[in-house]
């Protein structure tokens, strides 16, 4: 008789059940002839429905691979045919899950490869993994097959659970198929090949597996047998040596000869470095080379007024390698050096000081006795051709970034301490204090509504910042206020800051894409352009009648003066209007700009709107 204590778990829905009664709770149930029935009293009743789809399954012994205890198939046995889950039927779909996938699991064979930074005989290595897909909660595992003496951390590179992607999805076996990569937390595993179990469970839910791999094997071990280990051996030697010298043991003095013999003995040499990325400037240094140890140091030579700080050592006393090996991570073995002798420092030769190329161009007169008696050498100095002189880099200045005002950066631009440089603009800034000079303009503009509008122009000496502010007039529609906030503005034609010799009388400002025209100043600033004529020289009255005078190009003054009042009042009435001066003057060949009528006319004396020709009479003829 077969007997067999099963947990189930019903997922019917509690709506769906009937007499409201829940179905979520774990059942005890007994199968016993071949017939599935509850154990134990005061449980609740299973789903009539759930009931019969058991009953039908044990009846068709198709769940005798669930109920019977046999290995995992995730070891390393292939399982066999009459272990198989068989066919997915309409009888099985109604039990849960965790039971009807109970022991059964995917397993796969795969790889991920591996940087190695710590050796120089390998760049990467092939770790070979097993993945193992368990149907029953879909949960993952990743094992690593141990290897003695790896030196790694081996195992369980994995933990089993539900694996997540980036987006927070979980590992399904859908997604996992031979020769594609599995990114995992930031590793990416290739899946290579599976068991016979796998193959046949993605046959039978119609999936097609893609070809097997082989894991690829790379054995460094040839590469590490020809490693040449007799270059280190005079290292393993010193090392011998050091740890008898700790043991207080003795060891042979083997430079105590050269010592004695060339102590306090030093050639000095004379070279120069070209230095092709920084400066392009030939550099001189000193390289004193000691025969008693056969050190060399390099100095610099210091050169007064050349703008750069003094550095005592380019290289400090050492052994001079011919070809530095450098070593990027403390404790590892590096090749043997061979340093420079003095057979090497011959006058015209390269001295590679750790990549810098300096040539040598002289020497002293010891160095020069101790080469040709010892060596036969003489060193001779010699004429070489010298590089040229670096062309001098004008660097243009940057633009203007916004912060600050513009003076400002430019100073620090231009001197290293601006700060005396800043006190002495600002105190010529609050010397022009509450100057402003006003203009009455219109706009320059094609639309004719724009004809009639009135604009007030402020110019501030102290930061020649210009103001617009708009007077509207009666019945205009528009209201009076701040037509554009105080600020410096640029002149888009010469891309400088206005400034207060560009405000006269006709003249055109250009603010922010707006052109107005000057008509008038008030009293206060044609009071100023008069007392400033360096700066206003269109306002000074000599200068407007030299002018005038000017035009006669050397006639009888007096025939031209007459000439020209005749023109300017045809009708003899002796007193004219301002406009009827500017166009006698303009038709008699005598032109004079906006703000110089404007000079002119404000010395005549008026008389109902008019001015009187004898005062202009006297007035260019000196005599007013």
């Amino acid at each position: 008789m077969l007997s067999k204590n099963i947990t189930i778990k019903n997922d019917v829905p509690q709506e769906e059940t009937k007499d409201d009664r829940s179905f979520y709770k774990d059942q005890l149930l007994v199968v016993r002839q071949h017939t599935c029935l509850e154990k134990g009293k005061g449980l609740e009743p299973y789903d009539p429905d759930t009931m019969k789809s058991l009953n039908a399954l044990i009846r068709s012994n198709a769940l005798a691979s669930v109920t019977r205890m046999r290995k995992p198939t995730f070891g390393f046995e292939e399982t066999s045919k009459s272990q198989m889950v068989g066919p997915i039927t309409a009888s099985k779909m109604s039990l849960p899950q965790w039971l009807k996938f109970d022991k059964n699991c995917l397993r796969f064979e795969g790889y991920f490869d591996e940087h190695v930074n710590e050796s120089a005989h390998e760049n990467w290595k092939i770790r070979p993994v097993q993945i193992l897909y368990y149907l029953d909660d879909d949960s993952l595992q990743i094992i690593e097959h141990k290897t003695e003496n790896s030196g790694m951390p081996q195992g369980d590179l994995l933990k089993r659970h539900r694996a997540l992607y980036d987006d927070k999805s979980n590992v399904k076996w859908q997604d996992i198929n031979l020769g594609k990569e599995l990114y995992i937390y930031g590793k990416k595993f290739r899946v290579c090949s599976c068991d016979r179990f796998t193959q046949d469970f993605y046959a039978q839910n119609g999936i097609k597996l893609n070809q097997p791999e082989k894991v690829p094997e790379i054995d460094f071990s040839e590469k590490y047998k020809n490693v040449d280990y007799e270059k280190i051996k005079k290292i393993i030697a010193e090392g011998k040596e050091f740890t008898e010298v700790s043991l207080k043991g003795g060891h042979p003095n083997r430079g105590l000869k050269q010592f004695l013999e060339n102590d306090r003995k030093v050639l000095s040499f004379d070279i120069i470095w070209y230095d092709e990325k920084y400066d392009k400037e030939e550099k001189k240094y000193k390289l004193n080379y000691y025969l008693a140890d056969n050190q060399a140091e390099v100095c610099e030579i210091k050169v007064n007024n050349s703008g750069k700080d003094p550095f005592p050592r380019l290289l400090r006393k050492s052994k001079l390698p011919k070809k530095a090996h450098f070593s990027y991570c403390p404790g590892l073995l590096i090749p043997e050096d061979e340093y420079y002798l003095p057979k090497d420092l011959l006058i015209g030769n390269i001295v590679n000081v750790y990549n810098r190329k300096c040539k040598i161009v002289g020497c002293d007169e010891f160095t020069k006795n101790w080469f040709k008696e010892n060596l036969g050498i003489n060193m001779d100095s010699f004429k070489f051709k010298r590089n040229p002189p670096p062309t001098r880099i004008i660097h243009p200045i940057p633009p203007y970034n916004g912060f600050g005002s513009e003076e400002d950066s430019l100073l620090n631009v231009r001197y290293l301490d601006p700060v005396g440089k800043i006190k002495e603009y600002y105190t010529e800034k609050f010397k022009r204090d509450k100057h402003i000079l006003r203009f009455l303009s219109n706009l320059v503009s094609s639309n004719p509504a724009d004809e009639d509008r009135r604009f007030l122009i402020s110019y501030y000496l102290r930061d020649e910042a210009i103001q617009v502010y708009e007077i509207a007039g009666r019945n205009s529609g528009r209201e009076s206020g701040k037509f554009y906030e105080k600020q410096r503005i640029k002149n888009p034609y010469t891309g400088n800051y206005y400034l207060e010799k560009d405000f006269k009388v006709g003249n055109l400002i250009y603010v922010n894409n707006y052109i107005f025209k000057l008509l008038q100043s008030d009293e206060y600033t044609r009071k100023y352009m008069r007392d400033n004529p360096e700066i206003f020289k269109d306002s000074d009255i000599n200068f407007v009648t030299n002018r005038i005078k000017t035009a006669a190009n050397g006639k009888d003054f007096e025939t031209f003066l007459v000439q020209m009042l005749k023109y300017i009042d045809p009708q003899g009435v002796n007193y004219v209007t301002g406009d009827s001066i500017a166009e006698g003057l303009k038709n008699f060949g005598v032109y004079l700009s906006t703000q110089e009528l404007v000079t002119l006319i404000g010395e005549l004396g008026m008389k109902d709107g008019k001015y009187s020709m004898e005062d202009l009479y006297n007035l260019i003829n000196g005599n007013f």
